[in-house]
């Protein structure tokens, strides 16, 4: 039988499984714990001694008030989830009609829960940032196309496969060392390694297709000689 004990566990199991979801709704639960005692170090705490909840041995009026509270919870959650897929289905729309492409700069990066690339880009001389996730950090200082709304420019997408290269002068052309391919439906990887000057370096870059590219094949590569960190296949960079 589901107790409000049990209820209460399996629920928190959830929230726990989707970082996301959790600290968004720990963060809006503030709103049930404001008289909850001041010694707590979160809002959990608070929650979990504002329902004083034993195993599976309430009285029928805590139970009733146990299952209220949970109740709402609940519906705190699915009223974020709702607006989350609301705008995610926004943002889809504006982004497969009346769009422009423009170039963007990495500008710093985070790795803290989640991996993000903090994007600068501008539209009619006003300038936009964005920190999208994403499958890896990159070097601050690269350039990749992105694309925009044009009703809306905040809204972007930024596109990792095609690298922009202003100035082909600043990259040397030299020969490095696949070491890993990978590719799926969603995302396809190339790693590999190489010389320049006294230091050896590694790379991952996101591409289109992998093609016919394997591991220990040789392959010719654009290093940037300011920063070797930064460098791509031949070939795959836009000049502009």
């Amino acid at each position: 039988m589901l107790t409000p004990y049990k209820i209460n566990c399996l629920l928190f199991a959830y929230l726990r499984k989707s970082s996301r979801i959790f600290f968004v709704s720990n963060y809006l639960l503030n709103i049930l714990v404001k008289h909850a005692t001041k010694s707590c170090t979160n809002t959990l705490c608070a929650i979990a001694q504002k329902m004083k909840i034993p195993k599976d041995n309430l009285t029928p009026k805590q139970q009733r008030n146990t299952y209220l509270k949970i109740f709402s919870l609940v519906i705190i959650i699915c009223a974020f989830l709702f607006y989350k897929n609301s705008i995610n289905e926004n943002r889809e729309e504006l982004l497969s009609n009346n769009t422009e492409y423009t170039f963007c700069r990495i500008v710093g990066s985070s790795s803290y829960k989640t991996l993000q690339n903090h994007l600068e880009y501008s539209v009619s001389g006003k300038k936009y940032e964005t920190r999208p996730l994403s499958s890896r950090i990159f070097n601050i200082g690269e350039f990749y196309e992105i694309k925009y709304s044009k009703s809306n420019p905040e809204i972007s997408e930024v596109d990792y496969t095609k690298p922009i290269i202003f100035d082909k002068n600043e990259f040397d052309s030299i020969e490095a060392i696949i070491i890993k391919v990978y590719e799926s439906e969603r995302l396809s990887v190339l790693s590999y390694k190489y010389e320049y000057g006294t230091e050896e370096y590694e790379r991952e870059i996101i591409l289109e297709k992998i093609g016919k590219l394997k591991k220990e094949n040789q392959i010719t590569i654009l290093v940037n000689k300011n920063n070797p960190k930064i460098s791509y296949l031949e070939g795959q960079f836009n000049a502009e």
